[in-house]
């Protein structure tokens, strides 16, 4: 599908020298695809085991320990179906390693349908702890519920609340998870369909609900705490904005930088936001990706 015009213009102003690069990867179907190894279920040696017998190559992700390349895009098989291992984009695997979720806190994902980051969180909790995962859409709350339970997740409490307005229950967490609504322009590679909504007036719109739900997430962060805020998407209204209005909102705010081995990323775009994390589709040949790391002083 031919990108609008104004998607161009628009990308070709905020990309500067990345642009030309940008948009020739967007055009062209991802070169490798990927799948998370569940540890709650399985592990490495067994999952590379059922590869190499169904003569699928492999490699590792650097930025994800449990991550793997693989050479089909045709896994959604039994073994899949049962949790051993969850088919996710590399890209999208890189919120949870940033925000690091520990065995044992309490960890809120705001925006969790349909569960890719959850699952994902859960393992790295090791089923300790309380992981609460929120949804108010009930068709992608069925969606959520299942991956929950395929993976075997022990920890996990599902709630259908508003995330603009969730802190009025009083809960407090150690690190929340805001992935969230986004124009999709990430995805484009896998679903080029994405590119028919898109206008500067859709992304403007989404970025108020972004910033209720970026604010809200950080409202419930524990002293100390660590909120991680991410798109699948390029516009810095979507993005960098969304972040400033959390450091412009709370005094004690301020962004962490993201270390991930292997990761090959830009910074933001903007001046106080250069800690942030920009994955374009050139990068590491994924899906586009935003992710910031805001924490708590105290």
């Amino acid at each position: 599908m031919e990108p609008p015009a104004d998607f161009n213009a628009y990308h070709s102003r905020i990309l500067g020298l990345e642009f030309m690069n940008f948009m020739s990867y967007i055009g062209r179907p991802l070169g490798r695809y990927s799948i998370r190894v569940n540890t709650l279920k399985s592990s490495e040696r067994d999952v590379t085991r059922f590869l190499r017998e169904n003569h699928v190559d492999y490699g590792r992700i650097p930025w994800c320990p449990d991550g793997l390349w693989v050479s089909s895009n045709e896994l959604d098989t039994l073994e899949h179906q049962l949790g051993y291992y969850y088919i996710q984009d590399a890209s999208s695997m890189i919120p949870a390693e940033a925000l690091d979720p520990k065995p044992g806190e309490r960890v809120l994902d705001l925006c969790a349908s349909p569960g890719s980051k959850t699952t994902q969180i859960a393992a790295k909790m090791g089923n300790r702890g309380v992981l609460v995962a929120n949804e108010p859409n009930y068709t992608r709350l069925r969606g959520l519920v299942y991956n929950i339970q395929r993976c075997g997740i022990m920890n996990c409490v599902i709630t259908k609340r508003d995330g603009c307005s969730y802190s009025k229950f009083g809960e407090k967490f150690a690190r929340v998870l805001v992935d969230a609504p986004c124009s999709d322009v990430g995805t484009v590679r896998r679903n080029p369909f994405a590119l028919k909504f898109w206008s500067v007036e859709r992304i403007r719109k989404l970025s108020n609900l972004q910033r209720k739900l970026a604010l809200e997430g950080f409202r419930m962060l524990e002293k100390g705490g660590t909120m991680v805020y991410s798109t699948c998407t390029t516009s810095v209204e979507e993005n960098e904005t969304v972040v400033e209005s959390v450091l412009d909102g709370f005094k004690d705010a301020r962004l962490e930088e993201i270390r991930l081995d292997g990761l090959k990323s830009m910074p933001g775009l903007t001046e106080r936001t250069r800690k942030c994390v920009r994955v374009l589709p050139q990068h590491n040949d994924t899906d586009s990706f935003f992710i910031a790391k805001v924490v708590k002083n105290g």
